[in-house]
């Protein structure tokens, strides 16, 4: 007998799917999860890839992981790359208008050393984590890292350059005191003024040194200067000495200005004097009108009163006046000087300034004048010198172009060689012929009587020679042995001196004897004549005569 069979419905899905769907199943969350949590991808535009390695190369902050290099492409126009990379989700908020991309690779300067960590490691790009307003994707990175990191504390200025010759970069220091206070850290030129532009950043706490009166100047290398002072060097650090540097400060006699804000504005100067002078705001302008040269004079010259500096020059030949040409024989060279009111102790303001006005053009019409003198033999520089002169000629105001100027007088040089060129005229008007003339026979005179001279001289040899020399020796032996004969008779024990022993004694007995007659003579002097009867008074009388 036969069974039926016992017909059961299968399952439609076997068991074994059940594996294959739990991977899949697994699989989906986690690309969901993926995706879910995976950050943005963002684009950064370089100059260059180099260093950067597509699922190598890290996105960091602060040496944190947060991202990495997905794609490299290179820009349709080549003038650079696009770097696609994806950021974490966790640091997705940090992506936003302040966000800044670098570079971190090794780099070595005068002002720098950084990023050698990456000669083993390898290069990464680095992001700054700063807050922001607008979540932003796309992105241009830097050229170099920036000088300041992030959220340092301090202050921002801007900064314009006054000289042409010297550019500043991108980590070249701010030094105050010997010490390094800040750094450059970006560079633009300004091609619509033409002018560098700079932002700097100053550490805290030095910047609540910057006011509204602080001046910037150079300190940059060595500098030499060769003046009408004579000779200046200048030194800043040993940092300055192999990169340029920037110091600043309040100027001598200027006071301290009100705080300000992030990024104002400020000028460098050249100098100390540059930017102490520009203090000054008001200043009194002058033209001097130079007949002589004006070699040894420059822009930035002094100008002084009684030995002390009260403006400086300001321009040589001067070109808004209109006054000829070069060319002319009668040009004189206008020269723009500056003079300030508070370099006279006055007050630096429009009352200050018009009584400077008010007392130089009193002075010049009495006898102030402007000359041109040397400051420093060995430079030849020269500068202005305002002084009164005795007996000036009278000049009055005048005015060119709406500018005073100040009557001159030549400069000691000048007057010399002014001197030197009249007695060079007194000379070539000398009648030097008839003085040559005249000389010439002086000479032939004096040639005549030296002739006679050497003639005389002949004669006199001859006379010489005529006498019997043989002779003359012999009498003069003669006359030696006559005398040497007389000196023995006088010698000791000689008749001479017995003889003259006698005499001597017979001269003695004859004063003796004498003596009476002289003593008679010393008392009446007349008695030789006269009777020694000195009672007779003889009377004289009349002589009778016969009538």
């Amino acid at each position: 007998m036969t069974q039926d069979a016992n017909i059961k419905p299968t399952t439609p899905i076997s068991k074994v799917w059940v594996i294959p769907i739990l991977a899949l199943l697994v699989g989906g969350w986690m690309v969901y999860y993926q995706w879910k949590n995976q950050g943005p991808l963002i684009t950064i535009n370089m100059q260059s890839a180099s260093g950067i390695e597509v699922n190598k190369t890290p996105i960091k902050v602060r040496d944190l992981d947060i991202g990495q290099v997905k794609r490299i492409e290179l820009n349709p126009d080549l003038n650079g790359v696009t770097v696609t990379a994806r950021i974490d989700n966790n640091a997705a908020h940090l992506l936003n208008e302040n966000t800044q991309f670098w570079v971190v690779a090794p780099r070595i300067s005068f002002s720098e050393v950084s990023g050698l960590n990456t000669l083993l490691s390898g290069s990464f790009i680095a992001m700054t984590a700063e807050s922001g307003n607008q979540e932003v994707l796309q992105f241009t990175a830097l050229e170099r890292p920036p000088v300041t990191p992030p959220g340092t504390p301090g202050l921002h200025v801007k900064l314009t350059s006054q000289n042409d010759e010297l550019t500043y970069k991108p980590g070249d220091t701010l030094i105050y005191k010997g010490f390094k206070v800040g750094e450059f850290e970006e560079v633009n030129f300004n091609v619509d003024e033409g002018v560098i532009e700079y932002r700097a950043f100053i550490h805290d706490p030095y910047h609540k040194l910057i006011n509204a009166n602080t001046r910037f100047w150079n300190v940059s290398g060595v500098k030499l200067q060769l003046a009408s002072t004579g000779l200046t060097i200048q030194t800043g650090s040993l940092e300055t000495l192999l990169a340029n540097g920037v110091t600043f400060g309040n100027p001598q006699g200027v006071s301290k200005g009100a705080a300000i804000d992030n990024d104002a504005e400020f000028v460098i100067y050249n100098d100390y004097d540059a930017a102490a002078d520009e203090r000054f705001k008001y200043a009194a302008q002058y033209i001097l009108l130079i007949e002589e040269s004006v070699r040894g004079l420059t822009v930035g010259a002094p100008v002084e009163y009684r030995g002390l500096q009260i403006g400086k020059v300001e321009a040589i030949n001067y070109a808004s006046i209109e006054i000829g040409s070069l060319l002319d024989d009668d040009y004189p060279i206008p020269v723009l000087i500056n003079l300030y009111p508070g370099k006279v102790r006055l007050e630096d303001s429009e009352t200050g300034l018009k009584f400077l006005r008010e007392r130089l053009a009193r002075w010049i019409g009495k006898d102030l004048r402007a000359t041109l003198r040397m400051g420093n033999v060995l430079t030849g520089g020269l500068y202005v010198d305002l002084q009164h002169v005795d007996d000036p000629e009278i000049a009055a105001i005048q005015t060119v172009n709406g500018f005073d100027i100040i009557p001159t007088v030549s400069n000691e040089f000048t007057q010399l060689t002014q001197k030197a060129d009249a007695i060079l005229d007194k000379i070539n008007a000398l009648p030097l012929e008839d003085l040559i003339t005249q000389i010439g026979d002086v000479v032939q005179t004096l040639e005549a009587a030296a002739e006679s001279v050497n003639q005389t001289s002949d004669n006199f040899d001859a006379t010489l020679a005529s006498f019997d020399t043989e002779t003359l020796n012999a009498q003069i032996q003669q006359s030696l042995q006559a005398f040497e004969g007389l000196l023995k008779h006088y010698s000791q024990g000689g008749l001479s001196k017995a003889e003259i022993a006698d005499t001597m004694n017979a001269l003695q007995d004859t004063l003796r004897a004498i003596q009476p007659l002289l003593r008679q003579l010393n008392t009446t002097p007349n008695g030789l004549i006269f009777s020694d009867n000195a009672d007779v008074d003889i009377q004289p009388k009349a002589r009778e005569t016969n009538r």
